[in-house]
């Protein structure tokens, strides 16, 4: 494991362990006005990370939308309306350039490891395909989450690398052997 993501990891266990979010619940409405959606994108990272965090909006095409500037290096951003649980995340820059090369389908920085919270928990169609609009098995929703992105995270021994039959309350690979193959780490 290389020295940064081991730091990543190290240093954000012990915060990441006191906090707690709200599950997903069918009852979801996605927040619609700029005050909730900056409101709900905080809630997806600590608040020393989102209170001074820039919160912006993403379309389907990628683009941004800044609802407020921050003064720190963090995106956050808020819930995704198209899915039906409540997920927002806050992005180091890093993870932002990797999000946005997947956005684009194109290939994420092949240097770089990113960082994302998801404190919220989170919901895919597919752990296998990330460009799934329809479940390929059973939808995966999890819990309060981090993510690290980025090439460190191939071949990392000792994550759930089965694919679409993964228990989402341990660590486990998402989107194996793509380029956008990204270790999902419960904190709950």
């Amino acid at each position: 494991m290389n020295a940064t993501l081991r730091a990543l990891l190290l240093l954000s266990a012990p915060a990441l362990a006191l906090l707690s979010a709200a599950a997903h619940t069918a009852e979801w409405k996605a927040p619609k006005t700029d005050a909730a959606k900056i409101a709900n994108a905080m809630t997806a990272a600590p608040p020393s990370v989102s209170r001074t965090a820039t919160v912006a909006e993403m379309s389907e095409d990628g683009t941004m939308k800044v609802l407020r500037k921050g003064s720190n290096d963090w995106t956050c951003v808020p819930d995704d309306p198209s899915s039906p649980g409540n997920d927002p995340m806050c992005l180091d820059p890093n993870a932002m350039e990797w999000l946005h090369a997947y956005m684009g389908k194109k290939s994420p920085p092949s240097d770089k490891i990113g960082f994302i919270y998801m404190l919220q928990g989170g919901w895919d169609f597919s752990n296998l395909d990330p460009y799934a609009t329809e479940p390929d098995g059973k939808a995966t929703i999890t819990g309060p989450h981090v993510m690290v992105v980025g090439p460190g995270v191939k071949g990392v021994p000792g994550y759930d690398r089965t694919g679409n039959r993964v228990n989402p309350a341990i660590p486990y690979v998402m989107w194996k052997d793509t380029e956008y193959e990204h270790l999902m780490i419960p904190v709950r």
